[in-house]
């Protein structure tokens, strides 16, 4: 027989290293140190884009100063590149020490490390990320709005509050998964292994149907856009899919469990039925939290910027089908084109060409703004390149325009300018925006400051804004519903009772789905209260989930539809005969 030859040999025995790799392979070790390693790849990468863009936008305002077109105030701030590059310090020290984990460690050795390398990071993304929101909205934190806004102060402060209980949840989430008992960390294993998996499922599906229906918009758009378009995507897809994944990842865990009899075991070990379950539900309280960060603000604006950065996207081929190859920033997309606003108190009508979508990052841009007599008369118009509005000195300044006087025939005379300031308009540029805002992409801070600043306007403008900000606190709370919902019909004791909760579950979700959808609609059209819209469906199946859990705690059947429609007939037929 040959002799095997060096290449082959040596091929075999690095397979066979690799298997036995893999066989003595760490997995509470290699998740810990992925998600790791996914935290330092993240803040290194936007630490790296934040420098790049202080440095454009500091040299930007810098030669704008100098031709007297910006104020000292604009230049961008020099806190978010130093915090950026020392929490990414921190957390590669967090993921440095997380390699110090072996399998032969013991079980308390490993859970210090576990949680200290945990701690470390957290504490690195928190000085990486609340001094940078601090320096970017610390303004509003003092209730000044360089837009003319009032901005809630409490508002500002529970965003800052909510990143970081977020971030500090990891360690914790650790360090009370380290001190539960075997049995609840069993339960707890159970539940995230189908979890892990649905979540991952559905945010694919909804990545790819999503690519299917703007893949036509996205041709020749460079790969970079494409990642952030679907980056931002992901706290408002994440905050869609969570119900229905706990649904069915608690339905699969519990009835596995019932049919291989665990859940009788743990019951006839002493432990009651909301013992066994308590796990589950902090993991739902838990799911509500995450839901509530991402609620709070980033999925609303996230849908909002996505839709703006699509037209603009759109905007963008439509010019480089004409031929014009200059291309646009897509940093901050315009939200609203050719928007109207009408001043009855001064006699003034502004015409925008464009809404940014960030009024900190880009100004107004073609603006007609016409000025009007008491009788009505046109007087001046103002025609601008763009507008900007200086908060200290409370006045606007028009770039690159023409000033059209009317005498009293009507005859304008023209002056041409490349700046313009106005002292005295009350407008801003809230003023003159902020009807132009969706509540459907405003987080609490924007409704906040939106109800704020519009106290005058009629109930009925109103109620979208009042609906929007009562759901964007209710809505978080589906998790724990869907909890309340799942855990009493997963728990069954036979084949017949899994498809019947499976059934069941998926009708309560459908009804959930229609009757969260017809409420809110309903308080934003004003015909319901603001806060019944919004909590009405928690309430109704919450109150539901509640009497289910009753009856599984208590051994009983849940009811069917069946057997209510028979116990119906009969108490009718009772009194029938009485």
């Amino acid at each position: 027989m040959a002799a095997p030859s060096p290449k082959r040999s040596f091929i075999k025995r690095f397979t066979g290293a690799i298997g036995k790799r893999m066989q003595h392979l760490d997995n509470k070790a290699l998740s810990l140190q992925i998600l790791l390693g996914v935290v330092v790849v993240v803040l290194s990468s936007t630490w790296y884009n934040t420098l790049t863009e202080f440095q454009a936008e500091h040299a930007r305002v810098t030669a704008d100063i100098a031709e007297h077109k910006a104020a000292e105030q604009d230049l961008p701030p020099r806190t978010p590149s130093i915090v950026m590059a020392i929490g990414s310090i921190i957390a590669d020290a967090g993921f440095l020490y997380s390699l110090l984990l072996r399998r032969r460690q013991s079980a308390k050795t490993r859970a210090r490390i576990f949680q200290t390398a945990l701690w470390i990071s957290a504490f690195g993304v928190l000085v990486a990320w609340l001094p940078t929101d601090f320096a970017i909205s610390q303004a509003e934190l003092f209730g000044k709005g360089f837009n003319g806004e009032q901005p809630s102060q409490v508002a500002y402060a529970g965003k800052l509050i909510l990143i970081g209980l977020f971030v500090l949840s990891f360690p914790i989430a650790a360090w009370i998964h380290f001190r539960s008992t075997l049995l609840d960390q069993y339960v707890v294993r159970n539940f995230l292994t189908p979890f892990s998996f649905c979540l991952i499922g559905f945010v694919a599906i909804w990545l790819i149907a999503d690519l299917t229906d703007n893949a036509p918009n996205l041709v020749g758009t460079d790969m970079g856009t494409v990642l952030k378009f679907y980056v931002i995507q992901l706290p408002f897809m994440i905050l869609f899919v969570m119900p229905v994944t706990l649904l069915l990842s608690l339905l699969y865990s519990l009835s596995q469990m019932s049919k291989s009899n665990e859940i009788i075991t743990m019951l006839g070990a002493g432990r009651s039925m909301m013992r066994v379950l308590r796990p589950l539900f902090i993991c739902g309280i838990y799911a509500s939290l995450i839901c509530l960060v991402f609620k709070y603000e980033w999925a609303p604006r996230s849908e909002g910027y996505k839709k703006a950065m699509l037209e603009q996207i759109n905007q963008e081929n439509a010019e480089k089908r004409r031929g014009d190859k200059k291309r646009k920033s897509l940093d901050n997309p315009w939200a609203k084109i050719a928007w109207m606003h009408v001043n009855e108190v001064d006699k003034r009508t502004w015409f925008v060409g464009r809404v940014p979508f960030d009024l900190r990052k880009r100004e107004m841009r073609s603006l007609t703004i016409r000025q009007f007599d008491g009788e009505g008369h046109l007087v001046v118009t103002f025609r601008a390149t763009s507008a900007k509005w200086f908060f200290g000195a409370r006045e606007w300044r028009l770039s690159n325009g023409k000033t059209y006087t009317y005498d009293k025939d009507g005859i304008p005379r023209i002056q041409s300018w490349d700046f313009l300031t106005i002292p005295g308009w009350r407008e801003t540029p809230w003023k003159v925006l902020s009807s132009s805002q969706n509540p459907e992409f405003l987080g609490i801070p924007g409704l906040t400051t939106y109800l704020k600043s519009n106290p005058d306007y009629d109930e009925r403008s109103l109620a979208p804004f009042r609906t929007n900000w009562w759901y964007c606190w209710a809505e978080p709370l589906s998790c724990l519903v869907m909890v309340l919902i799942a855990a009493p019909l997963g728990i069954v004791y036979s084949r017949r009772g899994v498809l019947g909760g499976v059934a069941a579950s998926i009708v309560i979700f459908a009804l959930i789905y229609v009757l969260s959808g017809s409420l809110v609609a309903a308080g934003q059209g004003g015909y319901l209260p603001p806060v019944v819209a919004a909590w009405g469906t928690d309430f109704i199946f919450a109150s539901v989930g509640a009497v289910l859990l009753w009856a599984r705690a208590r051994n009983r059947e849940l009811p069917t539809p069946k057997a209510l429609l028979n116990r119906w007939k009969l108490r009718k037929g009772r009194r029938a005969m009485a």
